[in-house]
């Protein structure tokens, strides 16, 4: 489910254990996410240190990117359908009232926040992307 959203990222990682992290990654990944669960981490191509976990009531899947200075370059997390704003809402309504929502993802990456919708109905399936407004800035065949 993430997979998409992360492609550019993750050309080839490398995994590493939370002990041979530099501190300052681990205290960021800490403040923002105290109560993350199953975290499993990677260095990037790109020299990103990458966490898998998850999160909350229901072990909703995230993905955090951190810098080697401890800055939170990009957070991807799975959301409920619900949970998208009422402009994307409308969106799914008008322009794509004949499909199914399937999986949801939110990615924030600095001020930026955009979503990321799997649909599909009788004939095909599509991910499309929106950014907070409702705009779509992609649509492709899943």
């Amino acid at each position: 489910m993430l997979a998409i959203a992360t492609i550019s990222l993750r050309v080839s990682a490398q995994d590493i254990l939370q002990r041979n992290l530099p501190a300052v990654v681990v205290n960021a990944f800490q403040q923002h996410f105290p109560k993350a669960k199953q975290v499993e981490w990677e260095k990037t191509a790109d020299g990103l240190y990458e966490a898998e976990f998850e999160l909350g009531l229901l072990n909703r899947d995230h993905k955090v990117y951190i810098t080697p200075e401890g800055r939170v370059q990009k957070h991807i997390e799975e959301i409920s359908a619900s949970s998208l704003p009422a402009a994307v809402k409308q969106q799914l309504d008008t322009r794509y009232g004949g499909y199914r929502t399937g999986d949801v993802t939110k990615i924030e990456s600095g001020k930026q926040v955009n979503y990321i919708v799997e649909l599909e109905n009788r004939r095909e399936e599509l991910k499309v992307s929106f950014d907070a407004g409702g705009k779509v800035l992609d649509e492709r065949p899943d």
